[in-house]
This record gives structure tokens, sequence and C-alpha cells, in this order.
């Protein structure tokens, strides 16, 4: 039996089984059905991001829309069901011709079944989102399907044995193209990618609240597999913490820090049957809010980030921090491409920041938030053609964002990067803009 074959029918199994637990119920009560509504229209406008290169026709300009129809059924406390499906489409204005998916797919799709025995849990089987803590290790299942979904086929267990503390096991499937459920495809062309290659994920993350902080630690394992594209399967494990110390009701310092170790079999780069994987990642952020009454600032925020990178003098090691789950815009939206050609999209790693975001109330309805980043390397990459510098200095991000309140179901943002490249990327390289309108409503 194939994995993918035994984790649906392992998933379709459990699910049967949960709702024969209803069917064996008294429920008398008309069960409440609840419907809800998302549609998120975006403009984006982006030059040089990707290649750095201004002599390189590779300007963006595009719509993106998205919507979302869910349907949730709490047939009684402790059972609900949740399904929902989306679809989302491009329109490209440049470059010209170029054609995307539009395709109508099963976003979501669980049952979840709560209980207060002697150890309260709750059970949730199916296609689900899942996210813990901040995303910075488990935040996106599916990485190069970009905000179409984030979802994981999987079983999810959440256990508070006392108040105050959870622990949360689960695990996971996501294939390299949705083969579980149906898609409705509107256009021709290939099958969304989801992730470039299939893989299995399982962890456990504990959650707890002392009188002086939050406590979080967590162990998650990973194995990807191997397909034409990608010859190399990764294995690795990730253990970390994260703590979140609050010093007075105005001042919160935010630290966490993860381990990886691991292999990876049948390196294409090396021709060697496997090597061995050793990696550190970690950031830490300081927040003040100012005091009520202020005309413009609210809240300030002070970080770092430390993702080590591969050394290129240990050929038997890869010490190259693995995003996991975390390859999304958690730091920025549009440096998310000028990784693309040093490895994949979102791919975090080998990088280095301090970081300074302001945030301020302009209006009741209007808000604005202004960051700057200024971006490192642990080793250079001189051999590669990108980013082809002899430096460890990637350079300074510049981000402006304006968030608009229009209605408890109506908002928007305007959203402008820009970065200026250092001495990581080759001479020539040239700065560029990137910059978003959207309008999202949630009924």
């Amino acid at each position: 039996m194939k994995l993918k074959t035994f984790n649906f029918t392992a998933i379709l199994a459990t699910t049967l089984c949960l709702s024969s637990l209803y069917l064996a119920g008294d429920y008398s009560l008309e069960p409440p059905i609840t419907l809800s509504f998302y549609h998120r229209f975006r403009v984006e406008s982006f030059d040089n991001a990707i290649n750095l290169n201004e002599q390189i026709a590779d300007g963006f300009n595009y719509t993106r829309h998205k919507s979302s129809f869910g349907v949730l059924w709490k047939s009684s406390e402790q059972l609900e069901f949740f399904g929902k499906v989306s679809n989302e489409f491009r329109i490209y204005l440049a470059p010209k011709g170029r054609k995307a998916n539009n395709e109508i797919f099963i976003d979501n799709l669980y049952v979840k079944w709560k209980q207060e025995s002697v150890i309260p849990f709750t059970l949730t089987v199916g296609r689900q989102d899942i996210h813990l803590g901040e995303g910075f290790v488990v935040m996106d299942g599916q990485a190069s399907a970009g905000s179409r979904s984030f979802y994981f086929n999987a079983l999810r267990l959440d256990l508070t044995p006392w108040e105050n503390h959870q622990f949360t096991l689960y695990y996971g499937y996501v294939p390299r193209t949705d083969n579980f459920l149906p898609v409705i495809k509107l256009t021709r062309g290939d099958d969304q990618i989801l992730e470039e290659q299939s893989y299995t994920s399982m962890g456990t993350y504990y959650a707890g609240v002392f009188p002086f902080a939050k406590i979080e630690a967590y162990f998650i394992r990973k194995d990807t597999r191997k397909n034409e594209f990608f010859p190399s399967e990764f294995h690795f494990n990730t253990i970390g913490t994260r703590i979140v110390g609050r010093f007075s009701d105005v001042l919160t310092l935010t630290g966490e820090a993860a381990l990886q170790r691991g292999n990876i079999k049948e390196t294409a780069l090396t021709g060697e049957p496997s090597r061995d994987m050793a990696s550190f990642g970690g950031h830490a952020h300081l927040d003040y809010s100012f005091p009520e009454g202020l005309v413009f600032f609210r809240t300030i925020t002070f970080g770092g980030i430390f993702l080590s990178g591969d050394d290129p003098t240990t050929s038997d090691c890869i010490e190259a921090w693995d995003p996991v789950h975390s390859r999304w815009p958690k730091w920025s939206e549009s440096y998310i491409y000028t990784l693309l050609p040093e490895n994949r999209v979102a791919y975090w790693s080998n990088l280095n920041s301090i970081y300074l975001t302001l945030s301020g109330k302009i209006m009741d309805n209007l808000t604005a938030m202004i960051s700057y980043y200024t971006l490192g390397a642990q080793h250079t990459t001189p051999e590669m053609t990108f980013p082809g510098g002899t430096g460890k200095n990637r350079g300074n991000l510049a981000i402006v964002q304006l968030l608009m309140t229009f209605s408890k179901n109506l908002t928007g943002h305007i959203l402008w990067e820009h970065f200026l490249p250092g001495d990581f990327y080759f001479p020539e390289a040239s700065d560029y803009n990137w910059l978003r309108f959207e309008m999202l409503l949630k009924l």
C-alpha cells in the first residue's frame, strides 16, 4: 500500500468513527449551521525583485483574486464539522500572455471532537490549517501554493491536562499536487504545485502560561520524498523553545531558538549517498507599547534574526537552516522572491538581521507600520551565478504599510517595500520596489 493511500485511508477511517459517535447520540435540537464568505482582491506590482537586474525585463503586474465559502455545522457541543471551498486566480497585466492556474478546490474539510474527560482533549481529523506559536516553524503546509492555501491533511490532538497548559500532537501529509480530494480546473495547464516534494510531518508542541512568562517547546519531524525534479530526500528533526516574558504592561521580550539534526539522502549536487544535517535558527524581539493618549505612536519593536547557512568548506555536512513549515512572508512580502534564485521561494536560510518596527494610529480607522531591516548572511556563495557577490551584506529593506478599516466586514491595506542590495549580490545588482493594494471582505 502506498504511503499516501495509507494516510488517506487512516484519515477517512477516523472520520467515519467520529461520525458514528454523532449518529449514535441523542440530538434532539436542530444542529446550528454557520455560513461564512471571504473575498480578497489584490493588485501587486514589482520590478526586478527576483533577479536584481534592471537590464532584464522581469517586471510583474497582476491582479489577484481569492474567494472562499465555508460551512460550519455544530451537531453538538462535542462535535462539529467544517468544510470550505476556495478559488484563487490571477490576471497578469505584465508580463503579457502569462497564464495562471484557476481552480476550485477543497480548502478545509474536517471533523472536530471535544471531550471534557479526565484529561480534556480536542481531536481534529481531516484537511485543516495548523499554526503554532508565531509561525517560526509551523505555519504554512504548502509553500509553493503561496496564499492560495495553507492546509495539512492531518490528524491533530490537543490535550489540556492542566489549566493554561496545552499539548498539541499532529501527523500530516502533503503531496506534491492535490490528489486526495476533487479539484475543478477552470483553465488548462499543469496541476497546482503545493510543495516541491511530497512529505510527511509529525510533531508535538507544548504551550504553558506561568506567572512570569509563557513558555513553548516543540519537536517536529519532517520527511520529504524525492521526485524527478528533486532527487534528494530530507529527513530531519527540529527541536526548539519559545519564551515570551512580560516585564510590565508595556514591555514584552520574546525569544525563540531551535536546533535541527538529520540527513539528506542521494544528494544530487555531490553524488554522495548521504550527508548529515546540523543547523540552527532563532529570533528575538523586544516590544514596547506606548501609553494611551499619544497622537500617533502605538508600539515599537526591536528585533533580530539568525538562520544558519551552509559552510562551503565542509562537504560532509549541511549547516543551512531549513524553514520546515515556515516558508511564508513572516518578515517581508517581497524578499521571499529574492530568495528564490538561491534555493526556493520563501526559503529563509543563511540570513541574519537587525530590524526596527514602529506602528502608529493616524485616525480611528487608519493605522501605519514602518519597518527597517539590515540583512546579512553567515556565508558567501561566490561560486554561484546568483547571488554572485563576495561579501556577507545582503542589503537594506524598508517597509511601509497602511491598514484601513472601513467596517467590521471590510478592510484593506497598501504595502510598499524597497530593497537596496549589498555586496552579497553581484556588483551590478540593482534595487527594487514592491507594491500591493488589497481589499478584504469577510461575511
